[in-house]
């Protein structure tokens, strides 16, 4: 990829209809601002570059969105795309509001407790649809981490780690 930073945004899980429109899974609510014309990446297997796709026409469908790209028009070059990551540059993604995050920029924190005890690393963000559940991978276990208010104490993006505050009994055999 060139220089400036990707982040993924979602992945392609299949084709729609016959005219090489894409259905993919959104990462948390990235989407949301799409407009005809923006650039998606996709990584180039072949040499480890980037191919640009170009958004035609957009629209969400339940918890997916339905993607147009100008650089396809059938389904057979739609399902040479089925499977892969999608990219934007980062300066394409609107800013949040204090409190709010992209996934990118939480899977990879060191998670723990607000008295210090370290649960591991924060490897996967689950969509419920009511809320969040961050997967935390330790040395020997994997934990589930409702990702509410109520629990989630400190975000510290500088440096790499998250503050949570379990309810009592959700990790008391740790």
């Amino acid at each position: 990829m060139n220089s400036a930073r990707r982040v993924p945004v979602g992945r392609i899980i299949r084709t729609h209809g016959l005219r090489g429109a894409l259905k993919m899974i959104a990462y948390g609510e990235t989407l949301g601002h799409l407009k005809p014309g923006a650039k998606f990446y996709l990584l180039a297997e072949a040499d480890g570059g980037e191919d640009a796709l170009t958004v035609r026409h957009s629209r969400p469908q339940g918890k997916h969105w339905v993607l147009q790209f100008a650089e396809i028009a059938e389904v057979d070059a739609a399902q040479e795309m089925v499977g892969k990551e999608v990219f934007v540059p980062e300066e394409a993604l609107p800013p949040t509001v204090e409190g709010e995050y992209y996934y990118y920029q939480l899977i990879g924190l060191r998670v723990e407790s607000v008295d210090g005890r370290a649960f591991g690393v924060l490897r996967a963000i689950i969509d419920t649809g009511s809320n969040d559940v961050y997967v935390v991978k330790g040395d020997d276990r994997e934990i589930l981490i409702p990702a509410i208010a109520e629990v989630i104490r400190e975000v510290d993006l500088q440096h790499g780690k998250m503050i949570v505050d379990p309810p009592e009994g959700l990790l008391d055999d740790l």
